[in-house]
């Protein structure tokens, strides 16, 4: 790749996520919108498949705007910075254990895991259902709702490779516009909602103990450690991948050859995060340190993403993309709404705004709209965060989001379906024990 072409990307990248936080903190202000959102619109509207054709800016015969070139490589990145953003995600925390985290969040967990497992089975019926013979689109495109949703824009960008060696290149495109539908339903309706409650404040807020870390942990050390955690995950990988081709060479299943890298560093970090804890060293690593790097690759992926968005493929499965975002708004809404109070005991509504709006816009949006929700959210923050060590390594962007899409392909949607909704049951049935158990003791 020329360096210089490389160069003028990131530079321009950069060009837009300064107008994107231009616009949020002065015409958006109040909104829960990531600014990447925003800057990936406007590099959308301003590349060469819309306004840029018409934007002529040269310098001595170099172009100096966005061209075929540019959203070239800003279609390679997103592969490359998802890894970065997974294997960041649980260095500098204090990592629960797996009884703590069943003790303080198992109704987050249940009602977290019944709207992801479910995104599945909805998805997929509705495309093998409709989409398929009605609009031609291939059923595996029923596995984007849970993609889209509950991963984001980053995961659907980070999975580019696995939907080109499962022959379903426009997976991508498809992805990212139901990622979109996704994101901005769940900021309609958390600003909704959180109109209804107590509207506490949206602003996260830096730990007495974050701001000392940040001043004695040096920047640089933090770069080298989530360097050196996704070496460990290439190795990883790429021994996994080797040990299943001499396996099973006469097989044609092929799971772990399609799968991408950043589940495998996110649990690379997980493990390196609870050695350093037992160790005595966790608090070597600052997670606000980690987070500066992870959110600025957060913001460029999908600013690159977006920017490189294939038009002609929206156009084409429009219907399929505005059904599947349809259906997957509507499940997760009717979780909330009927089934919310059966999970909760107590304050429902608040604590089930934060999972609907994980289950739509990722982690981050959701911890912004359960704070958004309440004046004091801190008895509602702390289930939340520990839910997470066990829910985003499996359906927020982990293994089962990685693995879904290879499943597809080998064994076929009918299968997969079925599992996804065996496990469903498994989860709805198991918590309705645990009602029962805590009713009864």
């Amino acid at each position: 790749m020329d360096i210089a072409l490389f160069f003028k990307s990131l530079l321009l990248l950069a060009l837009f996520l300064t107008l994107g936080n231009l616009i949020k903190y002065t015409l958006l202000k109040g909104f829960i919108i990531p600014s990447s959102l925003i800057a990936g619109v406007l590099a959308l509207v301003l590349g060469p498949q819309l306004l840029g054709q018409y934007i002529n800016l040269s310098l001595q015969d170099t172009n100096l705007w966005i061209d075929k070139t540019v959203t070239a490589v800003w279609k390679e990145l997103p592969g490359y910075l998802i890894v970065v953003v997974f294997a960041g995600l649980f260095l500098g925390k204090e990592i629960p254990t797996i009884k703590q985290s069943l003790n303080q969040s198992l109704p987050n967990l249940s009602f977290g895991y019944s709207i992801a497992i479910g995104q599945y089975v909805v998805g997929m019926i509705t495309a093998l259902l409709v989409l398929a013979p009605l609009f031609d689109t291939d059923a595996v495109a029923g596995a984007l709702i849970a993609v889209g949703f509950q991963g984001g824009h980053g995961t659907v960008a980070g999975l580019q490779s696995t939907f080109e060696n499962i022959d379903f290149a426009k997976g991508m495109d498809l992805g990212l516009g139901i990622a979109t539908i996704g994101l901005i339903s769940a900021i309609v309706l958390g600003t909704l909602m959180s109109n209804r409650t107590s509207g506490g404040n949206q602003e996260l807020e830096i730990s007495h103990d974050e701001k000392v870390q940040v001043k004695d942990r040096p920047f640089g050390l933090h770069f080298a450690i989530l360097g050196s955690v996704i070496i460990l995950a290439w190795l990883t990988l790429s021994g996994l991948q080797v040990a299943e081709k001499s396996l099973f060479a006469d097989s044609s299943v092929k799971i772990l050859e399609y799968m991408p890298l950043f589940p495998i560093a996110m649990m690379v970090g997980l493990v390196v995060q609870i050695a350093l804890n037992k160790s005595g060293m966790g608090n070597l690593i600052s997670h606000y340190q980690i987070n500066q790097i992870s959110n600025l690759a957060l913001d460029l992926l999908i600013i690159a993403a977006l920017g490189a968005l294939n038009l002609s493929v929206l156009a084409k499965y429009w219907q399929s993309i505005l059904i599947l975002g349809a259906v997957g708004v509507a499940y997760s809404s009717a979780i909330y709404f009927f089934f919310g109070s059966w999970f909760f005991q107590k304050d429902w509504k608040v604590r089930g705004i934060g999972e609907l709006g994980q289950s739509m816009g990722t982690t981050a949006v959701g911890l912004l709209m359960l704070k958004q929700a309440t004046a004091s959210p801190s008895e509602h923050i702390r289930p939340f965060s520990y839910k997470q060590p066990l829910y985003e390594p499996v359906v927020g962007g982990g293994i089962v989001t990685a693995l879904a899409l290879p499943a597809i392909a080998n064994f076929g949607p009918w299968v997969f379906t079925s599992i996804m909704s065996v496990i469903l049951v498994s989860v709805v049935v198991g918590f309705a024990f645990y009602k029962k158990r805590l009713k009864n003791s």
